[in-house]
């Protein structure tokens, strides 16, 4: 047998080994990283109640009051321009407070949200408003 057809064999061979092998390995890095980092992320994710500003405490007794609420509906409510109410309402969504759904987007309280809202007067939370 040619020797040149013998050496691409026993490269073409390791590089598919190579290439399985280090897959595996990135197969596992992913795992471990999601592991720790959602972990990490959920531990963050937790709101501080204490640390809501009067503008959320308002949109989050407002929804419980009046059910699932636009933003254009809030800030008419509240008296807040739509931008301000709609960036306070994404970092309530990003906190898991609030969930969001159809087309224009209308706010729910999430467990956790509806949970905050009984179990403590939100309305005098501390923390300035942002």
């Amino acid at each position: 047998m040619n020797p040149l057809i013998i050496l691409t064999a026993v490269f073409a061979s390791l590089f598919v080994i190579q290439t399985i092998i280090f897959s595996i390995l990135l197969k596992k890095a992913r795992k471990a990283f999601a592991e720790t980092s959602s972990t990490a992320f959920q531990a963050s994710k937790e709101p501080d109640i204490t640390k809501l500003t009067e503008t959320e405490s308002r949109i989050m007794l407002e929804i419980a009051r009046s059910g699932a609420l636009g933003a254009r509906d809030l800030s008419r409510r509240l008296g807040l321009s739509r931008e301000h109410v709609a960036r306070t309402l994404k970092k309530l969504v990003e906190n898991g407070l609030l969930t969001r759904e159809g087309k224009p987007y209308k706010y729910k309280l999430t467990d956790l949200g509806e949970r905050i809202v009984k179990s403590r007067d939100i309305t005098h939370a501390s923390g300035e408003d942002s």
